[in-house]
């Protein structure tokens, strides 16, 4: 029978460590505000002393402040999403993709990416009218919800796709549609169709989106490219003519990345 060594063991709490300090990090990003110790141990489970302990060190290294009593995110996260932004051959290839189509619809462009059950924001080029649609670069949104969620979704494995939709409760979007598990599957079914989602008044009210999906041969579905504005400027025939260049800036964001070596 085999021996666990001591530094295998210490490897072993090393990278439990690690992973509970990305943790903390990960749920500070969530809440957006301020948490102390010990509503941090309620929320995340991580016990007391080891979040406290892994706190400091976050501190230390800039990561998180610590004031009255409470600990947020503070610079060096900024950092990370400079460097990010600075690195990243998805969003370096897309931006004059992403200039092009502002520049032909006058609405915003935006790419999502998909991380777990989650879609984020990651570049965004803005309308040039001052009623727009605007969403914060690095914000959170769920998949179910939206044209980029239903793309991002579509591009999901079978069985994960499934097992999500499982767990979701009905929603009433922003419009009052009811969206049941059977709807939203149907719809994931069409955008697999049709290369391309569109969404009226869903997340918000009074807004409309189309997205299509960014593929690759090797990695499949990695992002979704938005084009979303008002509805009062988004009818149905600029909907449609937008479905139709989005999903050849798609094609051609898909090949540039491909051949990037990021």
């Amino acid at each position: 029978m085999g021996q666990t060594t001591v530094g295998s063991t210490e490897k072993k709490t090393s990278v439990r460590s690690l992973e509970k300090a990305l943790d903390l990090l990960d749920y500070l990003e969530k809440t957006g505000s301020p948490r102390g110790v010990r509503a941090i141990e309620m929320d995340t489970g991580i016990p007391k002393a080891t979040a406290q302990r892994l706190l400091e060190v976050l501190e230390s290294k800039g990561f998180v402040r610590k004031h009255e009593g409470k600990y947020a995110l503070w610079v060096g996260a900024l950092h990370l999403a400079r460097s990010f932004k600075a690195s990243d051959g998805l969003t370096r290839s897309a931006l004059p993709i992403m200039r092009a189509l502002v520049e032909s619809s006058e609405e915003t462009c935006s790419l999502y990416v998909r991380q777990g059950l989650e879609r984020i924001l990651v570049e965004r080029v803005e309308s040039p009218h001052p009623l727009r649609f605007q969403t914060p670069i690095g914000e959170r949104l769920p998949l179910h919800i939206g044209a980029s969620g239903l793309v991002l979704c579509a591009g999901m494995p079978d069985a994960e796709l499934g097992e999500y939709i499982s767990t979701l409760e009905a929603v009433r979007l922003a419009d009052g549609t009811l969206l049941s598990q059977e709807l939203l599957a149907e719809r994931i079914r069409s955008v697999r169709h049709d290369g391309f989602a569109i969404g009226v008044g869903e997340r918000l009210e009074g807004m409309s989106s189309v997205a299509a999906p960014v593929d690759t041969k090797d990695k499949g579905i990695i992002a979704a490219i938005n084009i979303a504005g008002p509805s009062t400027r988004m009818d149905a025939q600029k909907l449609e003519r937008l479905s139709i260049e989005l999903r050849g800036a798609a094609r051609e964001l898909g090949e540039a990345y491909g051949h990037s070596r990021f």
